[in-house]
């Protein structure tokens, strides 16, 4: 499927290949999604007036939701607009307690506090991922890393229309030349280039992580020999 492709040669390895699950339980929504090719994992809470602006956040290439989900007029039209990128299942798939032990099962782990799993939607989340990635690859599922909690006040919301406005990926006419990332993007690696499209797509709301972001950025620029060593050594790494 669209989400679960790990060949290389049907890759793009400056774009992350993102598979996403939608959960509802106990009126809470929650998304986790994976990048099966990377390991990947996360997962965040998300309000249902937030949800158009997570979703063009993380562009996933296949959503997976549930028929019940999806049959619910208030989530159905907008996210029937996601095409043949939706992924209907049943669903018992999203079940948050036979969700949530299939997780500490898979990690082997007796609690999801470990991973700071706060709701049973992210919990039905996370498990119903692993479970249609072991489907999909005949239950011989690939290296997931444990999936990280992010809180959904942690990035800055950008709903579609603005996003679109903003040529911040690709420009209106769809392409990603003359975006922003296509200026910016001067790094040599596929990996970099994925952290840069993340990084611009969701811009932080912290200042001190900020900060943070900004002293690395100062450090590298004002020894342009390290920065120089880094580019030649990274230029020889696979992904």
């Amino acid at each position: 499927t669209p989400g679960t492709i790990v060949e290389d040669t049907l890759l793009d390895a400056r774009r992350s290949n993102n598979l996403a699950a939608l959960a509802r339980a106990d009126g809470r929504l929650a998304l986790a999604w994976v990048d099966i090719s990377t390991g990947e994992f996360a997962v965040t809470g998300v309000e249902a007036s937030a949800l158009a602006a997570e979703l063009a956040r993380l562009d996933p290439c296949e959503l997976v939701v549930s028929d019940r989900l999806l049959a619910r007029p208030e989530f159905g039209p907008l996210l029937g607009e996601l095409g043949p990128a939706l992924t209907p299942q049943p669903a018992a798939l999203f079940d948050p307690a036979a969700a949530g032990r299939r997780v500490m099962e898979h990690y082997g782990v007796s609690a999801l506090d470990a991973f700071g799993i706060e709701s049973r939607a992210e919990a039905a989340a996370c498990g119903a991922l692993i479970d249609y990635v072991s489907l999909t690859q005949k239950g011989r599922v690939p290296h997931l890393a444990a999936p990280h909690r992010q809180t959904a006040d942690a990035v800055m919301a950008i709903d579609p229309a603005t996003r679109r406005s903003l040529e911040l990926a690709q420009t209106m006419t769809g392409e990603r030349r003359g975006s922003l990332l296509g200026l910016m993007d001067l790094t040599i690696t596929g990996a970099g280039a994925r952290l840069l499209a993340r990084r611009l797509g969701a811009p932080l709301t912290d200042p001190a992580a900020i900060g943070r972001r900004l002293d690395a950025v100062d450090h590298l620029l004002a020894d342009e020999d390290l920065c120089a060593d880094l580019r030649r050594l990274l230029d020889g790494m696979p992904d």
